[in-house]
């Protein structure tokens, strides 16, 4: 597989999850995409990586990235991209919600678990879902969904919104859509903090 092709399957479960979110309506056919068998040359890792890098900004109100190995010698090594946490146990909705978020990360459970209980494992990106989450996790912090903080150790924290408050108004009104779509464009500003090494 091509840096191409995973760049395309990145793209097509992104668009995949803007579909069941209801927030975009848009194909990717991958013929248009592609030179002609003849013509291909492979990219230049250096380069693709240069551009990526140099396209995405940081989010105003976040500081510098911290050092991270507090955090690594703490979980035997290991910091993950992105640790959720919410305040209780998801329902099954809300659960069926998640997985499809997570999914279209590129992410699964193992490598982006939910927390609702114990200690936080150390992770790049906090994504705090809702604000009885942030309330419960981080007490001395106020914030609205689509903001960004620093945890009173330097974690840098998302807050979006919870999927539990998102089910509460049904699923095909303009607020749910608008609401998704706020949830959605706070994980990719999450998933580009993470890719650029910006956390």
């Amino acid at each position: 597989m091509t840096a191409v092709d995973n760049i395309l399957d990145g793209l097509e479960a992104a668009l995949e999850l803007e579909r069941e979110l209801g927030v975009r309506v848009i194909e990717v056919d991958r013929a248009l995409l592609s030179p002609p068998q003849g013509q291909r040359e492979a990219p230049s890792s250096a380069s693709a990586a240069g551009r990526t890098a140099g396209a995405l900004k940081q989010a105003p109100g976040i500081a510098a990235a911290r050092p991270a190995g507090r955090a690594k010698a703490e979980s035997g090594g290991r910091v993950f991209d992105y640790v959720f946490l919410h305040d209780r146990d998801l329902s099954a909705a809300g659960a069926e919600m998640m997985a499809k978020i997570v999914a279209a990360m590129k992410m699964t459970r193992e490598t982006a678990p939910l927390v609702c209980e114990g200690a936080v494992p150390p992770a790049k990106v906090l994504v705090v879902l809702g604000k009885f989450a942030l309330q419960k996790w981080f007490p001395s912090l106020h914030g609205a969904p689509g903001q960004w903080l620093r945890g009173p150790q330097g974690e840098c924290l998302l807050v979006t919104y919870s999927p539990e408050y998102i089910l509460r108004f049904g699923s095909s009104s303009p607020a749910v859509r608008k609401l998704k779509l706020e949830m959605w464009a706070g994980l990719k500003a999450a998933m580009q903090r993470v890719q650029s090494g910006l956390t």
